[in-house]
C-alpha cells in the first residue's frame, strides 16, 4: 500500500477541500476513496520523527478527514492548513452633520 504524506491541506468555509502531498494535489474526495478501499495510506508530521495517520471519519452521512497526534479532541489536520488570505479595505470617514446618511447614500460632502 503506498503511503503519502501529507504537507498541507486546503480549506474553504466548509472544510477540508484538498491536501497536497509531495506527488502533487489531491481532491479529499479521493483521499476519503482510497483510505476507504485500503489504496493508499495517508499521513501527517507529528514532529521531527513522528507521523500521525490521517483517518476518514463519518458523521451524519458525511465523511471527513482526521488526524490527531496532540491526544485532543480537536483535529489537527487544520494546523497544516495554508493562512487564510488577506486583503487590504479602505475605509472613509465621512465628514459633516449628517456623515452617516451621506455615507449611506453616496453624497460627497464640499
Amino acid at each position: 500500500m503506498p503511503e503519502h504524506i501529507i504537507e498541507y491541506v486546503a480549506r474553504d468555509r466548509t472544510g477540508i477541500t484538498a491536501v497536497i502531498t509531495e506527488t502533487g494535489v489531491i481532491d479529499v474526495d479521493t483521499v476519503i476513496r482510497n483510505i476507504h478501499s485500503g489504496h493508499s495510506g495517508y499521513f501527517v508530521r507529528a514532529g521531527d520523527w513522528r507521523r500521525a495517520p490521517v483517518r476518514s471519519l463519518s458523521v451524519l452521512g458525511s465523511a471527513y478527514l482526521f488526524a490527531n497526534w496532540d491526544g485532543s479532541k480537536r483535529n489537527n489536520l487544520h494546523d497544516v492548513a495554508f493562512p487564510a488570505p488577506t486583503r487590504t479595505v479602505r475605509t472613509v470617514r465621512p465628514r459633516g452633520r449628517f456623515g452617516f446618511l451621506s455615507a449611506l447614500f453616496g453624497i460627497t460632502a464640499r
